[in-house]
């Protein structure tokens, strides 16, 4: 249950942000421009949540950035773009509109107001390319930031090792390294995509004098007798701090990928790999749960093929990593545990891991939930890096290989009949041209630089010798279910009525668009939108 007032406050401000992700500390600084006293409070030891760990890409309609190039956009088509996306399935369909009619606002807002600058990515088109209000330039480029100018705090901002500084359009993630400008950047602390994002949010922050508290995770709400919050309790070690709040408290602390019982509970599958930092186990969403918030869009994450080095550790753990190498090229397949192809491997990451869900009402089983593997050959691993292993290097001793499918099938303990004909049946369609059983090289977004893929670019035979096989995991970008939330970014009750002082944003609300992720920034895109008009809105609040 909530907490109640204590006798004392140890602290009281107007204005308590849970987090420090991109939707958290947008949250802090509207708010603070309110002329509320703000408090930030992060559970972790460093700075930044889940946007200092990804790329720090927002999708946003509209946005200046697009008019400076001369890129024509409008709501209707927007919308329209959302919408076929979407397929009705969204939580609430009036805040697509309002988001649309507001992301361009809090982009502008962080644009006048704090270092956070954004760029247009050439030749990055959306996900979806081929679909009716399409619009290259939705989707920005955090410009890279001198570290410096935060001081002490640069060290805390979350990282990233898997990432180069290097921006998206450089090829920070979509491949093409420039060695020579990765040495210069971390040279002079020259940092790009969600650290670069998160890094000027801070130096926003700071100007402001807004407190940043780390290792203090909130854990309880306060509230008074008719339901409106008005405090919060957070931990700090084994001690318990009482923190009043007169306007209440903004929740940006992200998903509960790393709660198993909470995944148990709401998702339609497990999440056995998240790609975030550990931090995100739910508590805003336990804490509004105990306060009466309803809840919208619990059984959805924002879903990854997730792939392992054994080998490679971050913060004491091995590190889950981004299954995109290899995928969207010729010369391999997704295998499920019969053995059989069952899957677009070239989809989206968001759409792919989908069918990891299928059941199979005849064998009453879920035939790929588990045991899952890219099977590829030498031609592949001549070309692309997968997970860390490098072109031209010898494969580790973690990675199955061998001289025949069968050999390999063995191996992997999938039957051999079975991954020997799927193999075959892939080589003759191959040699057909065309990919009858899951359309390989028909996607836009397996062909995102040149126009969409094409059989000759996505289609490969898996024929020389020595073959290989990685697992690939069920894995998550977070979760995107949440309190339900209102145009203000207020959390809702179950009689659709706000609940006073309460307030979300990101991965710790209801994800807007339901199932679907419409480009790049899709996550990142609402958690600023939402933050910036919780901000406002709890500025205003009597």
């Amino acid at each position: 249950m909530p907490a109640r007032k204590p006798e004392k406050w140890n602290r009281e401000v107007d204005v308590v942000v849970m987090g420090t992700g991109g939707a958290a500390l947008t949250a802090a600084i509207t708010a603070h421009d309110q002329g509320l006293k703000v408090l930030v409070l992060e559970k972790t030891h460093q700075i930044g949540g889940t946007t200092a760990f990804s790329g720090g890409v927002p999708w946003i309609p509209m946005n200046r950035y697009m008019k400076e190039k001369g890129i024509e956009d409008t709501r209707e088509d927007a919308l329209k773009y959302i919408r076929r996306i979407t397929g009705g399935k969204e939580p609430d369909p009036e805040l697509l509109e309002v988001y649309v009619d507001n992301a361009y606002k809090a982009i502008d807002y962080l644009h006048e107001n704090t270092p956070v600058r954004f760029a247009v990515p050439e030749n990055y088109p959306e996900y979806y390319g081929y679909f009716e209000g399409t619009k290259a330039g939705r989707s920005l480029d955090p410009l890279p930031y001198d570290m410096n100018e935060i001081g002490e705090y640069g060290a805390l901002i979350r990282n990233n090792p898997t990432f180069p500084p290097l921006t998206l359009e450089e090829g920070g993630a979509k491949g093409g390294i420039d060695f020579m400008k990765i040495a210069e950047r971390m040279e002079n602390n020259i940092v790009t995509m969600g650290r670069s994002l998160i890094a000027s949010m801070v130096k926003g922050c700071l100007d402001r004098g807004i407190e940043i508290i780390l290792e203090t995770p909130g854990k309880e709400l306060v509230l008074n007798d008719e339901g409106d919050v008005i405090g919060l309790v957070a931990e700090q070690g084994d001690e318990k701090i009482y923190i009043g709040t007169s306007k209440g408290v903004i929740m940006g602390s992200g998903g509960f990928e790393w709660n198993k019982e909470l995944i148990k509970t709401f998702l339609k599958g497990e999440i056995t790999h998240p790609l975030t930092p550990w931090g995100n186990e739910g508590d805003g969403l336990i804490m509004a749960m105990e306060a009466g918030a309803a809840l919208g869009n619990m059984s959805e994450a924002w879903w990854y093929p997730a792939m392992q080095d054994p080998t490679f550790e971050y913060e004491d753990r091995v590190m889950n990593q981004l299954g995109g190498s290899g995928r969207f090229g010729p010369n391999s397949i997704f295998v499920n545990s019969k053995g059989k192809r069952f899957v677009h491997e070239g989809s989206t990451y968001n759409d792919l891991p989908k069918a990891f869900h299928h059941y199979d009402p005849v064998n009453v089983e879920w035939p790929n939930e588990k045991n899952n593997w890219m099977v590829f050959d030498q031609q592949m691993k001549d070309r692309t890096m997968i997970i860390t292993m490098m072109p031209g290097e010898e494969a580790p001793e973690w990675v199955p290989q061998a001289e025949s499918i069968r050999e390999l099938a063995e191996k992997i303990n999938i039957d051999a009949d079975a991954l020997e004909a799927t193999v075959n049946r892939w080589n003759e369609q191959v040699e057909a041209g065309e990919d009858t059983d899951f359309h390989r090289g028909t996607t836009f977004f397996e062909g995102l630089e040149i126009g969409g893929g094409t059989p000759e670019r996505n289609l490969g035979k898996i024929e020389k010798a020595p073959f290989y096989a990685v697992p690939v995991y069920y894995g998550s970008l977070g979760t995107n279910g949440g309190p339900r939330i209102n145009e203000n970014g207020q959390v809702l009750n179950h009689r659709g009525k706000a609940i006073k002082g309460l307030y979300a944003a990101g991965n710790a609300a209801m994800g807007i668009f339901g199932q679907s992720y419409v480009s790049a920034g899709g996550t990142i895109g609402p958690a600023i939108t939402f933050g910036y008009l919780a901000g406002l809105a709890i500025g205003k609040a009597e």
